[in-house]
């Protein structure tokens, strides 16, 4: 029908240029629920703010242009076609107003991270005061209809909208072609069959056809916050059932919570398919204990063990750090040889390999912000392929390779009993759980303050980066000053709890029926993977590693992680030096990389590539 502008309206007094100016001011972002405060969420994004930079208030455009007349806000948003009456009768009455224009990056990352933008322009005059164009974007208003409607009916409407055109433009002060080609071809949302054979038949071609119908009447269910965890810790109790029972689930370390949080999504997947019941979640403690997660992760950054692994830790390091960028190239890369979204295709690179299952759930709902539908399902579906296929590979690569190289002519036997010495030094105490409580939870704060300030880079970070950060800096003062304890063993304790618990309701929420459409994608960017782990792990790990037992032993831990989980890598390593001997020097790496560093750096690597991308 027209174009709804994105128009963003200020007290003139303030002297504002930018959105970034609206920082700390009392703003209206629409009401509660509206397509206004959605267009909100996504400005203020693109300049990488949220509504917890501004003094946010929840009112209609009437409410919110009188409170900007008496002076109870700044600024307000709104999302209509210009001019809109509550913005022309607030510049009537003599208050001084302006509108703000969207710079050229915003512009391009609202159009590149969400369909149906496109840029449009305020004249000036077309409000009192305005005195310059205003260039903002904005979306179409469009009629929806059943996609049982009549055909008759719905060329009823089309005729009387082709006849009553000029009627509608001088009612609305808009000028508009309804039977514009190039606008109807950008609408993203499918036509009703019968409208797209009138567009036809009146020289229009080529729209979008209408999606199947769903004409299924599914009863809802909504779960609040308390019961989205009960949930998911009954699935997590089932999942260790089945892992006592079912030794595959063992075998290949398949954590609990995804174990018993497939068997639920798929529950609800058929509940759903079978057009019976649809169940809606509070997800809201699932963030807490991501965050809480992923900072337990950066209390392990520990520069001093890094340091006593010597040379091979450090070489180790960088291979990992090559790994996690060439994951992501060849994610982005078959994503461009097939004609997806390459944001699509970072939900099977690093996301889900090395990052495995807690880092698919906490980026997968960054990329479905970024409109990437079915993100955090694709995700985590890719990292329980990894855990299997991570696993299947290490045993066999290691063992073909040390009967290939006789490598068991040059091994040397090593005691390993130092491997449980960092263990006993971080022994639990039950009564330093609560000081471990505190240490997280303080990390968890300051790092809030981090990721406001790196939000203002402009840049996309996980809402845990800021929290990772300060947590390895806690951990680093502790080991160099001896200030005070880090307590280690019960933070590790706390993050797994928090990550079953994060993992669990993460799982429960999949939703499984949006991977149909990108099953053979999903198969061959995952073949893509499996392809670069083997290779990376074969010829480059093995061969800079010095090509000698223990480094066929890290290789098969390299498959592990490198797919999966640092789990998985120990599993793989034990099955090898089970067969020939120990290996202190992988079973040292490992863990070191592994554990607290790989995480650490596939997170930034990520947000790069993220970014560069969106």
């Amino acid at each position: 029908l027209y174009t709804e502008s994105y128009q963003i309206v200020v007290n003139k007094k303030l002297k504002l240029n930018s959105v970034e100016d609206l920082a700390g001011l009392r703003v209206s972002v629409g009401e509660e629920g509206s397509g206004v405060l959605k267009n909100a969420k996504n400005i203020l994004r693109a300049y990488g703010m949220t509504v917890n930079d501004i003094d946010v208030r929840y009112l209609s455009f009437e409410d919110a242009a009188n409170a900007l007349k008496n002076g109870e806000i700044d600024a307000f948003f709104v999302t209509a076609s210009a001019p809109t009456k509550a913005i022309s009768d607030l510049a009537d009455s003599n208050v001084p107003i302006d509108i703000l224009s969207l710079d050229e990056r915003a512009i391009r990352f609202l159009q590149n991270s969400y369909n149906g933008y496109s840029v449009t322009t305020i004249k000036k005059g077309t409000y009192k005061g305005i005195n310059k164009d205003i260039t903002t974007v904005g979306v179409m208003a469009v009629l929806v209809a059943n996609n049982n409607m009549s055909s008759s009916n719905i060329e009823t409407v089309l005729n009387l909208i082709k006849a009553h055109q000029d009627s509608f433009n001088k009612i609305s002060g808009n000028t508009v072609d309804f039977f514009d080609e190039a606008t109807l071809n950008s609408i993203v949302v499918p036509f009703h069959k019968a409208a797209s054979e009138w567009y036809s038949a009146n020289g229009i071609t080529g729209l979008k056809a209408e999606v199947k119908a769903d004409n299924v009447s599914r009863k809802t269910l909504n779960l609040d916050m308390y019961q989205t965890v009960a949930v998911a810790v009954l699935a997590l109790f089932i999942g260790v059932l089945l892992k006592e029972r079912i030794k595959f689930l063992t075998t290949f370390c398949i954590p609990a919570p995804v174990v018993g949080g497939m068997i639920f999504a798929i529950i609800f997947c058929a509940l759903y398919a079978l057009g019976i019941l649809e169940i809606n979640f509070d997800e809201t403690l699932r963030n807490v204990c991501m965050v809480m997660f992923f900072t337990s992760v950066g209390f392990q950054a520990n520069m001093k063990v890094l340091k006593s692994g010597g040379k091979g830790t450090f070489i180790f390091l960088a291979l990992v750090l090559v790994l996690i960028i060439s994951q992501n190239f060849v994610a982005v890369g078959l994503s461009k040889l097939l004609g997806i979204n390459p944001l699509i295709g970072m939900c099977t690179g690093s996301i889900s390999m090395i990052g495995g299952h807690g880092t698919a759930g906490a980026f997968g709902p960054l990329l479905e912000d970024m409109n990437v539908d079915g993100a955090t399902t694709l995700a985590t579906a890719a990292a329980t392929f990894g855990l299997v296929a991570g696993s299947l590979m290490g045993g066999p690569l290691a063992n073909g390779l040390i009967k290939k190289k006789n490598l068991m002519d040059t091994a040397v036997y090593e005691d390993d009993s130092m491997l449980v010495e960092e263990e006993i030094k971080h022994r639990r105490e039950v009564s330093m759980y609560a000081p471990a409580v505190y240490q997280l939870t303080l990390a968890m704060g300051i790092g809030t303050v981090i990721s406001f300030v790196l939000s203002k880079t402009g840049m996309t970070f996980p809402i845990y980066i800021g929290s990772m950060i300060v947590a390895a800096v806690m951990r680093n003062i502790s080991e160099y000053t001896d200030g005070f304890r880090i307590h280690m063993g019960e933070i590790n304790d706390l993050g797994s709890i928090c990550l079953s618990l994060f993992l669990g309701v993460a799982m429960i929420t999949l939703k499984l029926w949006q991977l149909a459409a990108l099953a053979l994608p999903l198969f061959i960017l995952l073949a893509g993977q499996v392809v670069l782990m083997y290779i990376f792990a074969r010829f480059i790990v093995f061969k800079c590693m010095r090509s000698d037992y223990d480094a066929a032993v890290l290789a098969a831990g390299t498959c592990g992680f490198g797919m999966g989980a640092t789990p998985n890598a120990m599993a793989n390593m034990q099955a090898v030096t089970e067969k020939y001997l120990p290996s202190v020097k992988a079973f040292l790496l490992v863990p070191i990389v592994g554990s607290m560093f790989a995480d650490f750096l596939n997170s930034l690597t990520i947000t790069f590539f993220i970014n560069f991308l969106g």
